[in-house]
């Protein structure tokens, strides 16, 4: 069964380029060592507002429980950034924890100085999933 690595990275808008590129070179790397997909989205800034993605119940609720979360909340987006949901799909966990740790021991997908810092590491969201359903 597929297994899921998934980040949520706040990302300063300029440097949207240079992180497709070290992404790309980083995904070519994982694809190496049994990856099946790589897979990098940009928060579409132009979609409805995150109030059309909540039943009306939630949306009603504003008052007494606050604001709603989305994506811009969690990754603590700061003014000039965005948002990159990316995920990667691996074969199995067990294919995933040893691709994992020999892509990770790979100088490929180590940051180079002369690149400057991308995105805050320390921001970065992350996390492990095994799949429930798949319609």
């Amino acid at each position: 069964m597929t297994y899921v690595d998934a980040y949520l990275i706040p990302l300063r808008t300029e440097k949207l380029a240079d992180y497709e590129r070290f992404s790309r070179q980083v995904a070519a790397v994982y694809r190496e060592y049994g990856a099946l997909r790589i897979v990098d989205c940009r928060l579409d800034s132009d979609a409805a507002d995150s109030l059309a993605f909540h039943a009306e119940e939630a949306r009603a609720s504003l008052e007494d429980d606050g604001p709603l979360r989305d994506f811009e909340v969690a990754a603590d987006v700061r003014s000039g950034e965005t948002v990159i949901l990316s995920w990667t799909e691996w074969p199995s966990k067990q294919a995933r924890d040893e691709g994992l740790a020999r892509a990770l021991a790979d100088p490929r997908v180590q940051p180079r100085e002369e690149d400057g810092i991308l995105f805050e590491g320390r921001r970065l969201i992350a996390g492990a999933f095994a799949k429930l359903i798949e319609v």
